[in-house]
């Protein structure tokens, strides 16, 4: 600028940006340098101000000068552009030509005068400042009526000219309702008159001036900045960060691969192991003759052909049933009584007629051999009794070539059989508090095949004393001496006595032992196991080489469920390697229980599981990590020092005389016995250990299905276990469950990581204010990145991808910038433990203390999500509360359109693509290897939703109880391994019940609220459609809680009149039950969650407010 010699014009503007001037200046720089040119006006520039802040209040028409400064030198002096009328100024601009009074209007002459006083009135300054002048006035000439006959307010508004022309902008209909005041929150000026229209006698008005203006201050006020910065929304994003944490614990062991195991089953692979135990608990209840022979059955028919170790079938009789040690009996002279052949041995005869048996028991139910049916059907009773088995097996060449004399031998002995069950449900129990045990053993040794009836001493207990596990006064127990062997053990044991009040029993020659340290299903399971080890212990029963020394496999299915004839050959192979070599690392296996009566679309309460089975357990395998359910497990157990069947244990309870704890002698145990779910906790105990399990995704077992409702119950407990064994492994010092700790504490490091980078805004990495990296280091990896991103998100925003409300792309560049840092952190610290497992792994026979495989830290995220899946449970209340208060409340949140669609879009690819991947490579695998396929379906995904919202309750209530139950175990020393009757099934079935019911009539209540009066509110339709879809989740399990016992029958129904039918409570049960509970409705409702989840994207366009619900949805649900 200095070399433009006599130019006259020297401008500079000091709130113009930087791009303006710079513009200007080439303007000059691109004239020609030949004659001095003299401007008479500026050229055309535009003045911008930024970062202004924006007047707050009711001044919010307040608006910052710009003040044009010049100057013919940079160095000065710098005068205003516009000063006041100094002719004899050189920088003055020319007069306006005048203009002859006869050519202009009275009312600009008049308005001219009127500007010139007001300019004269004004200081040298403000005459140099730009203001905006009021030269306009704007006459509404409407082409209808402004509205009836009677009090009118009428309200003029001004908006800004770029508002009105936007294509944003929706421009006004007839009759359209608008928001009420304050009106400063969108119109530049505004003002309004009142009075009454078409009418003579003019009233005063509320808010009506006695010039028929409205009241200025009426219409104009505080106006409070609107923005995402509110309680609601924070909560909201922090539940969606818990669930997405919580998520990827789920989700993150699927991205290994499974354990290799053997192909398929050889008959050598049963010489490395010691033997094979089946073990059938069974109690009263449903749990009669019938039920309980169905499972005998299929143990028997599971025996794999070759076997070459022994195959034990034990009935475990919690109840000591005498008529059901009897109908053993019964059964073991059936297996006396299978006839040899020539064509094939003993053991495949006995296998092939028992294979058909299971086949032809398989499909039975509660309804046709449970305790409540008192006379079986004759076609049942043969069925269960064996007999249509044998007829089936008389038309086979092998059968029919066999001896009549032994088939008439064996048609005799099942008649017996047949006698007995018959003659069901009546039970007689003698000497309860003493053991009974019984063997069978075939009169062929080279058969492997043994059966044992079990039935441990539960002695009457005085119920004004605590169920302890220790000795204590009321509680039975027995003396061991010191030099006490195995065998002597169940000799010892029938001489159990109680401890009475203030007797002391106990002498320095021997120890005193609690005749039952768990009353529940894990005391049986181990009283079962150190009677095998008795067995097995037996001379007659030594192999006398290396498989003495060998681990046994332990399966268990409970009385309700048979095993299938090629259970133990589907499973034996998944305890060794690709070499067929025995693979000590496996724990257990465990198979889905399926129950055939319960079909997914009927299965109202997800009685099958089939959600965790299908999805979970599959993604679970990926890392070894499926926890124990029980029934359908079978366990390796490893071989231990036998010489003894005891074992010491620190005392929970302080002593009285010595207030110290003590060291007490009790029988070994290999499943926990320290809560109700010792399936669970068995599993934490492999998984501290370095021991992984097998998961076969296989319809391997057929149970029998009780009254749904009783899953509720068994959900109920099952949580409550959890929160037991939770707090037993997070406040003991067990060896190995320093990890589980570790585990949670990263977790919640991993959570406070995702809430520090998504709530706040620093300039400083964590790990510099930690002191681990320099920020010069830093520099060196954030600059380049910060350029990469910025080139990329100012394409991304000059392209209106971002939204049309984005103002600042640097902000996003920040944003996108600690996004990609956070992973890279992450990615170090996954590096990090991947050196140190590798490191272990070299070292693992020398040091246990650490995984040594990530896929083990995969099964500790498991273990931990076991234990803490239950805190979760106010998520539920909190979405639903959340859909109520945005459906009844103002609110003042808001998402960008764009920004939401694209977000939904990607989150539904992402959770869909993951469920079928998942559910397809799976399947794939298993109709590979055993063309079988079971897949997860929409009913399974639609029953877990259900769940999600149907449980919360029951676990609120497990919480407190399970606490309690904790406090009691803890210093008291009771035992909580156990439950009687109904337990607390009962409370948790009417939670749920009454929980349901107001899920389903709460969105009529909200809907009618959204018609009288929320219908003015943001979001409120789209909560009351949100509240609408849970209520249509939860429609089938409330109305199946509510009338699925209905009885009343058609006949009955079709007799009675109108005014019976309408007063009658039954027929409108049936009446409710036959609208909702069938497969039309259920076809129709099922669809409706996925419909809706498929169609959010598009949702989004009408409000952000779907795709809030459906990033909840996504990370909250499926657990």
């Amino acid at each position: 600028l200095p070399n433009l010699g006599r130019r006259r014009l020297r401008s500079g503007f000091s709130a113009q940006s930087n791009r303006t001037r710079s513009r200007t200046a080439r303007k000059l720089q691109d004239e020609p340098e030949t004659t001095p040119v003299i401007y008479q006006s500026l050229p055309r520039m535009m003045v911008t101000l930024q970062d202004t802040q924006a007047p707050t209040g009711a001044d919010i028409m307040s608006s910052p000068h710009v003040v044009m400064l010049t100057a013919t030198e940079l160095d000065g002096p710098w005068k205003k552009l516009y000063p006041s009328r100094d002719l004899t100024d050189p920088m003055a601009p020319p007069l306006p030509s005048p203009v002859e009074d006869g050519t202009r209007p009275k009312e600009a002459i008049e308005a001219s005068d009127v500007a010139r006083q007001k300019r004269e009135k004004l200081s040298p300054d403000a005459k140099s400042a730009m203001t905006i002048s009021n030269l306009n006035e704007l006459s509404i000439k409407p082409e209808s009526c402004f509205g009836r006959r009677g009090p009118l307010y009428v309200v003029a508004c001004a908006v800004n000219v770029s508002t009105y022309t936007s294509g944003d902008f929706k421009q006004f209909e007839l009759g359209q309702a608008v928001a009420p005041p304050p009106f400063n929150d969108r119109c530049l000026a505004v003002s309004g008159r009142c009075g009454y229209a078409c009418l003579a006698e003019q009233e005063p008005l509320p808010y009506c001036l006695p010039n028929g203006y409205i009241n200025q201050s009426f219409l104009v006020g505080n106006i409070t900045i609107q923005n995402n910065k509110q309680l609601p929304v924070y909560m909201f994003v922090y539940v969606l960060l818990f669930g997405f944490c919580v998520k990827v614990v789920m989700l993150c062991p699927g991205i290994f691969s499974p354990y290799p195991h053997c192909g398929m089953y050889y008959p050598e692979l049963t010489q490395q192991l010691r033997y094979i135990v089946t073990c059938t608990p069974s109690t009263a209840g449903d749990e009669n003759k019938s039920t309980t022979i169905r499972n005998l059955v299929g143990c028997i028919a599971a025996m794999p052909r070759g076997i070459r170790c022994r195959y034990h079938v034990v009935l475990l009789d919690e109840t000591h049933r005498h008529e059901m040690k009897v109908c053993w009996q019964k059964l073991c002279a059936i297996l006396s009584a299978i006839p040899p052949s020539r064509l094939q041995s003993y053991d495949d005869n006995l296998i092939q007629f028992f294979a058909e048996w299971c086949e032809d028991t398989k499909k039975l139910n509660l309804n046709l051999i449970g305790a409540k049916v008192k006379v079986l059907e004759p076609g049942v009773l043969e069925r269960v009794c064996g007999k249509s088995a044998l007829k089936k097996l008389r038309g086979d060449p092998v059968w029919a070539c066999m001896d009549q004399i032994d088939i008439q031998r064996l048609e005799s002995a099942l008649d017996e059989f047949e006698e007995n069950v018959r003659d069901d449900n009546r039970w007689t129990r003698v000497a309860i508090h003493r053991d009974d045990v019984a063997d069978w053993e075939p009169k062929d040794p080279r058969c492997m095949l043994r059966t044992h009836y079990v039935a441990r001493a539960k002695p009457i207990e005085d119920e004004r004393t605590n169920r302890v596990q220790h000795v204590a006064p009321g509680t039975w127990y027995y003396k061991v001496p010191a030099d006490a062997t195995l065998e002597d053990w169940l000799t010892l044991r029938q001489s159990a006595r109680e401890m009475a009040y203030g007797h002391d029993d106990e002498d320095m020659d021997s120890h005193v032992v609690p005749l039952r340290t768990s009353r529940g299903k894990a005391g049986g399971l181990n009283f079962v196991e150190n009677y095998m080890v008795v067995v097995a212990e037996r001379p007659e029963n030594a192999y006398n080489n290396e498989q003495d020394d060998a681990p046994c496999l332990y399966s268990i299915a409970d009385a309700r469920h048979q095993f299938q004839h090629d259970f133990m050959a589907s499973t034996i192979p998944y305890f060794f390697n690709q070499d067929g070599d025995l693979d000590t690392k496996v724990a257990f296996t465990q198979c889905p229980q399926h129950f055939h009566e319960s079909q997914d679309k009927t299965d109202y309460l997800d009685t099958n599981n089939a959600s965790f089975f299908r999805l979970n357990c599959m993604i679970r395998n990926c890392s070894g990590g499926v926890s124990s359910c029980g029934t359908n497990g079978t366990w390796m157990i490893k071989h231990r020092d036998n010489s003894t069947i005891w074992e010491t244990e620190r005392v929970r309870v302080r002593d009285r005389s010595r207030r110290t704890k003590k060291v007490e002698v009790i029988e070994r145990r290999t499943f926990h016995e320290s809560c109700k779910v010792e399936d669970t906790a068995s599993s934490l105990q492999a998984v501290v250990a370095g021991r992984y399990s097998q998961f076969i995704n296989r319809k391997l077992s057929y149970g029998m299905a009780k009254a749904a409702v009783g899953y509720l119950a068994a959900t109920q407990r099952w949580a409550e276990g959890g929160v037991v064994l939770s707090l037993q492994t997070l406040t003991t010092c067990e060896k190995g469950h320093w990890m589980v700790f570790a585990t949670l504490l990263f977790f919640i490091a991993f959570i406070f990581s995702l809430i520090r980078l998504v709530t706040q805004d620093v300039d400083t990495w964590l790990i510099v204010m930690l002191g681990l990296v320099s920020q010069e280091t830093m520099d060196i990896i954030t600059i380049p990145m910060e350029s990469l991103l910025s080139l990329i998100v100012t394409d991304l925003w000059r392209r209106k991808m971002l939204g049309t409300g984005i103002k600042d792309p640097a902000i996003y560049t920040k944003m996108a910038l600690q996004m990609v840092m956070w992973l890279f952190m992450l990615m170090c610290c996954l590096f990090v433990l991947w050196v140190i497992t590798s490191f272990c792994k070299l070292f693992r026979r020398k040091c246990c203390v650490f995984p040594d495989q990530l896929r083990w830290c995969g099964r500790l995220l498991i273990t931990m999500d076991n234990l803490t899946y239950f805190v979760w449970f106010w998520t539920a209340f909190f979405w639903i509360g959340f859909n109520y208060y945005t459906a009844l409340t103002q609110s003042h949140y808001h998402f960008q359109f764009e920004g939401m669609m694209l977000f939904m879009a990607v989150v539904n690819i992402l959770n869909w693509g993951m469920i079928i991947s998942n559910s397809f490579r799976y399947s794939l695998e298993q109709s590979m290897e055993a063309n079988e396929i079971a897949h997860l379906s929409m009913d399974n995904i639609w029953r877990s939703n259900q769940l999600f919202y149907m449980t919360a309750p029951v676990q609120l209530f497990s919480i407190i109880v399970g606490i309690k139950e904790y406090l009691r175990y803890q210093f008291y020393g009771m035992d909580i391994s156990f439950w009687e009757g109904g337990d607390r099934g009962d409370i948790a079935i009417s939670i749920v019940k009454h929980w349901t019911l107001l899920l389903v009539f709460g969105p009529v209540a909200a809907w009618g609220c959204y018609f009288f009066f929320s219908h003015r509110y943001l979001n409120a339709w789209a909560a009351c459609i949100v509240v609408t879809i849970i209520g249509l989740d939860v429609l089938h399990p409330c109305v199946y809680l509510w009338v699925g016992d209905s009885k009343l029958s058609a006949q009955e129904a079709a007799k009675m009149s109108w005014r019976q039918a309408l007063t009658s409570g039954a027929w409108w049960k049936r009446l409710v039950n036959l609208l909702i509970l069938n497969r039309t409705l259920t076809g129709i409702l099922k669809y409706v969650g996925p419909a809706y989840f498929l169609l959010l994207p598009l949702s989004c366009l009408t409000t952000t407010y779907f795709g809030v619900n459906a990033a909840f949805m996504m990370v909250a649900t499926n657990r």
